[in-house]
């Protein structure tokens, strides 16, 4: 049996889930490089998807919007659908709540990990 693609929604949407991440110290601006650098160690951030958006380099190629990670971060020319927010020793993720199910369990397993490896 030959398995489907995931396929994500390119429109915005709402950043309407919350998730507080704890994290080992106070993270200031450097927030979203940490939380997307803990994220591209798990699986799922390279889980291919269907997604008509792309991004584009500074030489105008195209880059494919087709992983999860991809979708949920961004790529340049492609904003994402993540916002990162540091706050004391904790870090607040905003993402669309109407996601598919393999964003929550990134997310999920990206919490995890890193309250766990503290």
């Amino acid at each position: 049996m030959k398995k489907t693609a995931i396929t994500l929604p390119n429109d915005t949407m709402a950043l309407d889930m919350l998730v507080d991440i704890q994290t080992p110290k106070s993270l200031g601006l450097t927030a979203k490089v940490f939380i997307q650098e803990k994220a591209r160690t798990l699986p799922l951030y390279d889980q291919s998807v269907k997604c008509d958006a792309h991004g584009e380099s500074n030489d105008g190629k195209k880059i494919a919007v087709d992983t999860v990670g991809r979708w949920l971060f961004g790529v340049p020319g492609y904003e994402g659908h993540i916002r990162v927010v540091p706050a004391d020793d904790k870090v607040l993720l905003y993402y669309p709540k109407e996601s598919p199910k393999v964003v929550h369990e990134l997310v999920s397993s990206l919490k995890e990990t890193i309250e766990t490896n503290q």
